[in-house]
């Protein structure tokens, strides 16, 4: 008997684990992040999100650009954009619109806790629904992700959401249910190509093989390679746009040397090498193991290693077993494409230059699905292992009880640890990131007067980033935030800006000089 067969993981139940995700999100938001982006990144897609959100895809560019420079954000032939994929800036335009950004990650966070349950019960059982559910929740890599404004929350609800519907489609084979999936592809295609590459690869080999033994399957498969060729296609027209060549990311319009492969040209250094590749996988991979859980003894990848190990080990014995012809079990099967899917993220960007990490080992973000369920299935393996093992060398009615409730207190003990003694110090660590901070910048603008151009003497794009996202892309807003770029700019501003009453910041005091 089921240790939680009591605590089927109904609706309400889930809809608990979902929104103590997304409350945990907002609460870091603001403690850690102080609702502010903290990395090039998360300006560039503020920026984007605001453009979008004015049913733009481009802005025109500001009239002295080296007044508004910021890092990622780019003035090119008369246009200002950021230089990433639409598709993520697209969902963060939603959070614009409502007036407060990191609101689309907190509900990210929670559909992801809601769809890690869906696949766990259609899959597996309702146990292991309910702990992959639980894991992701008590994760610091996750909640941290889901706290800033960086795509990856986004993007794993996106995988998570087409991992639902492509297993939908397979038990029952219709265009209904390819639908959500379809749009998920889409998104993920046109918000992280590369990433989609890696947790889509094991879904399209496994595709290629049904679509020539299931004819029912056929039409969901055509149309979900449809939705991804759509998405490719209007990516490659976005790059158009924007850079003036279908192939060139914007990536490689800010750095030249940002493209994914091996050789020369790529990379700071000039060469990225086979054996950069497996550095940085490494790197990513200690910390994975650091901070999933953040469980004492690097443990954290231990249940999803050994299920999958299990899994691996039936596939190969498969063909030997009687009778023959006869299919491998649901569990096994998903316990090998949610594997696969995890492998296949972490190869691909073993391609990619930089190990990426911030905020966590955040190339691998998009697994965390795949790594929760894997890691729910390995902890009950293990636990009915353990409870044969008892039984067989010492038989008794309490032994399978006793053994039960010793896991969940090491469990709980574990999730413990994981939140406190890693958890806290790893979110404290992120902290005035970057030395961005909510001061001076709030109080200076709420000092401002109305129609005035604030002159902010930046040493580094960090103390102008909480000035800038203040601006609004067509620079309309009531107070607008420039850079001080010296006297002799003065001038320029008020050509520039007529009619608007010019100061400079004073950062130190938080205080405004008037410039006549």
């Amino acid at each position: 008997m089921n240790l939680f067969s009591r605590f089927r993981p109904s609706d309400p139940l889930a809809l608990v684990l979902a929104f103590f995700a997304a409350e945990s999100s907002i609460v870091l938001n603001r403690v850690v992040f102080e609702a502010l982006p903290h990395t090039e990144d998360e300006v560039a897609f503020l920026f984007q999100a605001m453009t979008y959100a004015r049913g733009h895809l481009l802005a025109p560019a500001p009239p002295l650009p080296a007044a508004f420079f910021i890092p990622f954000v780019i003035v090119r032939d008369g246009m200002w954009f950021g230089k990433y994929p639409p598709g993520y800036p697209l969902v963060l335009s939603l959070g614009v619109l409502v007036g407060y950004p990191p609101l689309v990650n907190a509900l990210a966070a929670a559909a992801c806790i809601l769809l890690i349950v869906a696949i766990g019960r259609r899959w597996y059982d309702a146990t292991t629904a309910w702990l992959a559910g639980l894991l992701l929740l008590v994760s610091p890599f996750f909640l941290l992700q889901a706290a800033s404004l960086m795509a990856h929350t986004v993007c794993l609800a996106l995988t998570l959401l087409f991992t639902w519907s492509f297993l939908a489609t397979v038990d029952r084979p219709s265009a209904r249910a390819a639908m959500p999936g379809m749009v998920a592809l889409a998104l993920l295609v046109l918000a992280r190509p590369l990433t989609a590459l890696g947790v889509l690869l094991p879904f399209v080999l496994w595709s290629t093989w049904r679509f020539w033994r299931v004819p029912a399957w056929r039409p969901p498969a055509l149309l979900f390679a449809a939705s991804g060729l759509l998405a490719t296609a209007a990516l490659l027209a976005y790059n158009q746009r924007t850079t003036g060549d279908p192939l060139v990311f914007g990536y490689q319009l800010w750095w030249p040397f940002d493209k994914v492969g091996f050789g020369s040209g790529i990379s700071p250094d000039g060469h990225h090498t086979l054996r950069d590749g497996w550095f940085n996988t490494r790197w990513n991979l200690r910390a994975l193991e650091r901070l999933l859980y953040g469980w004492p003894g690097r443990l954290d990848l231990v249940p999803a290693v050994l299920v999958t190990a299990a899994a691996v080990i039936q596939a190969l014995a498969h063909p030997f077993r009687l009778p023959p012809g006869r299919p491998l079990s649901r569990p096994t099967t998903l316990d090998l494409l949610l594997a696969a899917q995890a492998a296949s993220l972490i190869l691909v960007h073993m391609a990619y230059w930089t190990t990426g990490e911030m905020y966590g080992p955040r190339y691998y973000a998009e697994a965390l699905g795949s790594l929760a369920l894997l890691s729910a299935r390995g902890l009950l393996t293990a636990l009915r292992w353990l409870e044969t093992s008892w039984l067989l060398l010492a038989p008794s009615r309490q032994a399978p009880l006793i053994l039960r409730v010793g896991a969940v207190l090491i469990l709980v003990s574990l999730i413990g640890w994981g939140l406190i003694r890693t958890g806290v110090p790893f979110w404290q660590s992120y902290r005035q990131w970057n030395h961005i901070t909510a001061e001076p910048a709030r109080t200076i603008a709420e000092r401002a007067p109305h129609g005035s151009l604030i002159l902010v003497p930046a040493r580094y794009w960090t103390d102008y980033a909480p000035f800038f996202v203040r601006n609004d892309p067509w620079l309309q807003a009531p107070v607008i935030f420039a850079l001080d770029l010296g006297p002799g700019y003065e001038e320029a501003c008020r050509q520039a800006f007529p009619g608007r009453a010019l100061y400079r910041a004073d950062l130190q005091y938080a205080s405004l000089i008037p410039l006549s």
